[in-house]
């Protein structure tokens, strides 16, 4: 009864934390480490390194040869955006989480990373990203999705 009714106040007190009152200002969120399965914080920072290296070469208008899918429920107005433009708009400084995902295919590299742009309880980007043959963007799919309701 006593851990239902601590687990109970913490889900209420993380509920009005996250909507300030009127006039008030969010308090910053910290910056925190991304949750990690299966690969390491290195691993994770040369992965996030690429995806910026490739959003960086793309507003400079240099060619870049990977494709880039992008998608949302169809109400949502992520739909109405590009591919690139969603890429461009991802912000891949602090994921949610990383997961690089077991595979028998020692040549197929893919991750998996959750963004969460509007913070906790908001709108999430799923973006698989898969790296080819000598570690170079092969495919970054985006899609917009609601969070989990737990």
């Amino acid at each position: 009864m006593r851990a239902t009714v601590i687990c109970l106040a913490t889900v209420i007190g993380l509920v009005g934390a996250s909507a300030p009152a009127r006039g008030q200002t969010a308090p910053p969120t910290e910056a925190r480490e991304p949750h990690l399965q299966g690969l390491t914080a290195e691993e994770a920072a040369v992965l996030i390194g690429k995806l910026q290296d490739a959003q960086e070469k793309l507003r400079r208008g240099e060619a870049m040869y990977f494709e880039l899918m992008s998608g949302a429920p169809a109400s949502y107005p992520q739909t109405t955006m590009s591919p690139r433009e969603a890429f461009l708009a991802a912000d891949f400084s602090h994921p949610f989480q990383i997961t690089r995902p077991r595979i028998d295919n020692p040549l197929w590299k893919p991750h998996q990373l959750i963004l969460a742009p509007d913070g906790p309880g908001n709108l999430l980007a799923d973006v698989e990203v898969v790296l080819g043959f000598y570690g170079d963007l092969d495919r970054v799919k985006i899609y917009y999705r609601p969070p989990h309701p737990f």
